[in-house]
Formats: structure tokens, sequence, C-alpha cells
């Protein structure tokens, strides 16, 4: 059985141009042969260090990041508190977290991450400027207690890349 068993809906979905990113999160049974159908439909995928490593059999996250090209030309790893590694069209280059942000509860930080990597596509960014929106609203995220408890509007957004990325 696949998982999720949406597949048709993600093939019909990417059929009519809409722009896929998975997050599978923790599964311990996560590999290719189980998730290849969903890899194939995904324009992202963006899992986090430890899910990246399970996925592929690799025993790095840049390893990891290498194998998944097999699917991806543009491949986003998440490696915790320290940022993401980043494979755009066979470049390989690092986006560092931001160090602003101090880390008091990490619940749900893959998913504040995809707010504002989601936010970037939308807004037709660059992979490099998905990722920074990503890792602001990530990062921020985890300044507070609870999944909802610290966030960014779409302007601090705006203001916190500028003063940090540039």
């Amino acid at each position: 059985m696949q998982p999720g068993g949406f597949i048709d809906v993600y093939k019909k979905l990417k059929e009519n141009g809409t722009t896929l990113v998975l997050d599978t999160g923790w599964d311990d049974k996560l590999n290719f042969e189980k998730y290849s159908d969903y890899l194939t439909v995904a324009d992202f995928y963006t899992p986090n260090r430890k899910e990246t490593m399970k996925i592929t059999g690799e025993s790095t996250p840049e390893k990891a990041a290498y194998a998944l090209e097999k699917y991806f030309d543009k491949v986003v790893v998440k490696v915790d508190t320290d940022g993401c590694i980043v494979i755009d069209d066979g470049e390989l280059f690092f986006v560092k977290s931001v160090d602003k942000f101090k880390n008091t509860d990490l619940t749900r930080a893959g998913d504040a991450f995809l707010a504002g990597f989601i936010y970037g596509i939308f807004n037709g960014c660059s992979l490099k400027d998905c990722i920074e929106y990503g890792n602001i609203t990530g990062g921020k995220a985890v300044t507070a207690t609870g999944a909802l408890s610290a966030y960014v509007n779409e302007n601090e957004l705006i203001d916190y890349k500028k003063k940090i990325y540039g």
C-alpha cells in the first residue's frame, strides 16, 4: 500500500500545473521503493537530516542529497538548526540557519519551514530565497514553546530576509 493513498489526486494536481512539495515525515519504513510514486510526481521534497539518510540508505546528509538527484534537479535537505543542504541543477551549497533566533522548542519547526519555503515558491523566488524564507519562518517558530506560539507575518518575513540574508 502506498503512503496516504492519494497518488491519483497528486498526479491530477500535477497535470493541472500545481507545484507539489512533499514532506513525508518520519516513517520507520521510509525508502525509495515505498515513496517512489510520490517522489516522481513531486516538484520538491524537503526531508530533514534523519529522513533523508533513511530514505536513501546513505550515511551522511550530503551523500543522501546527491542520491535524491535521482528524482529532483533541486534538492533540499534540512539539517536541523544548522540550515539546509541544497543542490540546484548540480551545484551543491549550504544555506545557514538564522543565528538571531534562540531555539526553545523544536516542535513543528519543519512545518513552519514549509510555510516560508512555499511562500517563496508562490512568489516565484529562487530556490535559495525560498529556503531563506523557510529558515526564517522555521527559525522564528522555535523561539517559543508550542507549535504556533511564535511566527512572523508577511511584512516581518520580508524585513527579516533583508536584514539577515540581504
